[in-house]
């Protein structure tokens, strides 16, 4: 009885990581599908127009739209020693893959202070979502103004889509 048991949950756990992988790779295609295109129309909005709390380094949100239909966003955050690029790929409305660059400026201490020439990325996250859930993340790295990344950070991420996609369409 016991052997049957450990084989069913390892069939079970075999199947599901094989569909996670299936839906990992079909989302890949999808991300690459979005990048080749190049026949978008595209909308911007300023930091004011959608940001919440002002940076001082101000941002930028542009959607991608094909055929009417948003399919890619990519919000540019500054800050005085950090920028945060998150790029969001959406079919039909929904959030599909969301990918976060952190980069910091260097501190140079014979200037007290930053070089504004010099950025270095220090912080990599991509989320994979399938039916409005994470099945799963890559998280690297931190920046100074975000931290350490995790899969907390999944549901804001789905949160700031959809804020998104209201704001860009209704522009």
């Amino acid at each position: 009885m016991q052997t049957i048991y450990t084989l069913t949950l390892l069939l079970f756990c075999t199947l599901t990581f094989a569909q996670t992988d299936r839906a990992i790779n079909k989302i890949r295609k999808a991300v690459e599908q979005i990048n080749k295109d190049t026949g978008y129309t595209t909308k911007t909005l300023d930091n004011e127009q959608f940001l919440e709390h002002m940076t001082d380094g101000g941002g930028k949100l542009t959607g991608y739209f094909k055929n009417g239909k948003l399919v890619k966003i990519v919000e540019w955050v500054g800050f005085s020693f950090c920028v945060n690029i998150s790029e969001y790929y959406l079919k039909d409305n929904k959030l599909i893959f969301a990918y976060t660059q952190g980069s910091q400026f260097s501190y140079v201490d014979s200037l007290a202070g930053f070089d504004y020439d010099k950025l270095a990325l220090t912080m990599e996250c991509r989320y994979y979502f399938e039916n409005g859930k994470m099945i799963k993340s890559i998280l690297n790295g931190s920046t100074m103004c975000s931290g350490k990344p995790s899969d907390s950070w999944a549901k804001q991420y789905q949160d700031e889509c959809l804020r998104y996609l209201k704001l860009l369409k209704a522009k």
